[in-house]
C-alpha cells in the first residue's frame, strides 16, 4: 500500500513539475497530494466563456488564459490587475501568433468577441493573416500629430480646391512653427482638449518664439501672442477636422476649444501721412536704397487698396490696361474672382512697368519670378516715413477710409476691397457719417427749395416739406 502510494506520489510531482499551467476540473494535478502547488482562485483552463463564467473569474498574483470549449483559439486573458481581454490564437505560415481583440466590457462582450474570433478563423482558413489586415489600422491609430499635419499639407488639398496657396503656406507655418514644438510627439488619437488648450497659452506666452534661418540670406523671427496663438488652433481644427472625415481620428479635440479673441487693429492714413509715405517711397528709390519694384508695389497698394499677395504676385495676364482693370482669377484672391478699378494714377504707374517678366513687379534676382520680401521694405519706408505700427495691411485700410469719407457707399468700397460681405466692410461705416451727413443736407436742401416754389409746383409732383404744405392752406 505504501509503495502504491508512493507511486502515486512521485507520478502526481512529476506532472505538476512538467506541467505547472495545465489546469483540469478547477484544481492542477497532484493538488489533492501537494496543495503548495495549487494557483489561488484560478479558475479551468477550458470553459465555456459567457458572462456569467467570465464575471466568476478572480485574478491571480500572475495573468492567466482561459479558453473557449467551442472555439478553438478564443481565449480570455485575465491580468492580476482584473482586466480582462479577449484574444485569439492561430497558426499561419507554421508560425503560431496572437491577435487581441478587445478588452471584456463595452462593446466586447463574450458573444460579440466570439463572433470577431469567429471572423479571423475564417480569414485563417482562407489563407490570410488576420494581423496583416490590421496593420494598417493600428499605423493609423498610432500616427503621432506631426504625421497627420504632414499628410493633411500634402493629401488635404484635393478636399479644400478653392483654398489658396498663400492660405496653406500660412497653415503650414503655424502649425510646423507652434504646434509642432509642443504637441507633435503627441499620438493624434489620444489628442485632448485640454492640452490643446494649453498649448494655445503657451503659444500665447511666447513658447514657441524663436529666431531661425531659412536660409543663407533667409531668416525667421517667430513670435508669440494671443493672435498667433488663435491663428494655431484654428490652423490646428481644420487639419484635425481632414483628419476625421479621413477616418485618421475619430473626433476633432480641437473643435470646441474657446481661442483667443481676436484682436481689431484700424489704423487708418490721414492725408499727410500718406504724403509722408509717398515721399519716402519715392526719396528711397531716388538714393537706391528701395528698388522700383518694391517702391512701386507699396503705392499701388495704397491706390487700389488690394491685398499685399495680391500685388506682389500680379502678372501681366492679369492686367487690361485698356479696361483699366485688374482680374484676379478665383485662387488668386481671398473671397473668390475679382476685378480691381484702376484710377488714373494706379493706371499710369502700372503702364510704366517694364515688361521683363510675367510678373508686373518682377524679383531683380530672378525676373521669372515675383518680388519677395517686400514686408522687409516695408520696414524701412515706415521708419523713414516715421509711421510707427503702421503695417502694409493698413495701405488697404487707408484706401477704405478714403473712400469713406469721400462718400462713397458701403456696398461700393466692400465691391473694391473685394469683401465678400458688407458686414465686413462696417468697420468703415463711422468714417462715412460725414459723407452721409452732407448727402442728407443736401438732400434736405433740395426738398425745401422745392417747397419754396408757387402752388403750381405741388400740381407738378414735386415733394412738400409740412411746414411748406400748411403754408399752402
Amino acid at each position: 500500500m505504501k509503495k502504491q502510494l508512493k507511486r502515486k506520489h512521485f507520478r502526481g510531482l512529476r506532472l505538476v513539475n512538467r506541467f505547472p499551467h495545465f489546469i483540469l476540473i478547477g484544481r492542477p494535478i497532484g493538488a489533492a497530494l501537494y496543495p503548495q502547488c495549487t494557483r489561488s482562485n484560478v479558475a479551468a483552463n477550458t470553459i465555456t466563456l459567457s458572462k456569467r463564467t467570465i464575471d466568476a473569474l478572480k485574478p491571480g498574483a500572475e495573468r492567466f488564459d482561459v479558453f473557449d470549449k467551442s472555439l478553438r483559439g478564443f481565449s480570455l486573458r485575465v491580468h492580476p490587475s482584473g482586466r480582462k481581454s479577449f484574444r485569439f490564437k492561430y497558426v499561419h505560415c507554421s508560425r503560431q501568433r496572437v491577435i487581441t481583440i478587445g478588452e471584456y466590457g463595452a462593446p466586447w462582450t463574450a458573444e460579440s468577441a466570439r463572433i470577431q474570433a469567429q471572423k479571423l478563423r475564417g480569414l485563417v482558413a482562407a489563407g490570410v493573416d488576420p494581423a496583416d489586415q490590421r496593420k494598417p489600422e493600428r499605423s493609423q491609430a498610432k500616427s503621432t500629430l506631426a504625421e497627420v499635419i504632414e499628410r493633411w499639407l500634402s493629401e488635404g488639398r484635393a478636399a479644400a480646391p478653392n483654398k489658396r496657396d498663400s492660405s496653406w503656406a500660412n497653415d503650414a507655418s503655424r502649425l510646423r512653427r507652434h504646434i509642432v514644438p509642443l504637441l507633435g510627439a503627441r499620438p493624434a488619437e489620444s489628442l485632448r482638449r485640454a492640452e490643446i488648450e494649453a498649448a494655445q497659452r503657451d503659444i500665447a506666452a511666447g513658447a514657441t518664439a524663436a529666431d531661425v534661418r531659412t536660409g543663407p540670406r533667409g531668416r525667421a523671427r517667430i513670435r508669440g501672442g494671443a493672435a498667433v496663438a488663435r491663428g494655431a488652433i484654428v490652423s490646428l481644427s481644420a487639419c484635425l477636422s481632414w483628419a476625421v472625415s479621413a477616418g485618421l481620428i475619430a473626433a476633432n479635440p480641437a473643435a470646441k476649444v474657446k481661442k483667443f479673441a481676436a484682436e481689431k487693429r484700424e489704423r487708418f492714413l490721414s492725408d499727410a501721412e500718406m504724403a509722408r509715405l509717398l515721399d519716402a517711397i519715392a526719396e528711397l528709390k531716388a538714393k537706391g536704397i528701395v528698388r522700383p519694384a518694391f517702391g512701386d508695389a507699396l503705392v499701388l497698394l495704397l491706390l487700389t487698396g488690394a491685398r499685399k499677395s495680391e500685388i506682389a504676385q500680379l502678372t501681366w495676364a492679369e492686367v487690361d490696361l485698356d479696361r483699366a482693370l485688374i482680374n484676379l482669377p478665383r485662387l488668386r484672391a481671398k473671397a473668390g474672382a475679382k476685378s480691381i478699378v484702376l484710377s488714373a494714377p494706379a493706371l499710369e504707374l502700372v503702364a510704366a512697368q517694364p515688361r521683363v517678366s510675367p510678373f508686373v513687379f518682377p524679383s531683380p534676382r530672378d525676373p521669372s519670378k515675383s518680388i519677395v520680401g517686400i514686408q522687409k521694405v516695408w520696414q524701412q519706408v515706415r521708419r523713414a516715413a516715421k509711421l510707427e505700427g503702421v503695417r502694409v495691411h493698413d495701405l488697404r485700410h487707408s484706401f477704405a477710409s478714403a473712400a469713406a469719407a469721400d462718400g462713397a457707399s458701403l456696398l461700393s468700397i466692400a465691391k473694391v476691397l473685394g469683401h465678400a460681405q458688407v458686414s465686413t466692410t462696417a468697420r468703415y461705416s463711422h468714417l462715412a457719417d460725414g459723407a452721409a451727413r452732407a448727402v442728407a443736407d443736401r438732400v434736405g436742401a433740395r426738398i425745401n427749395a422745392a417747397a419754396s416754389r408757387p402752388r403750381s409746383a405741388s400740381a407738378s409732383g414735386q415733394p412738400l416739406t409740412s411746414a411748406a404744405r400748411s403754408a399752402e392752406q
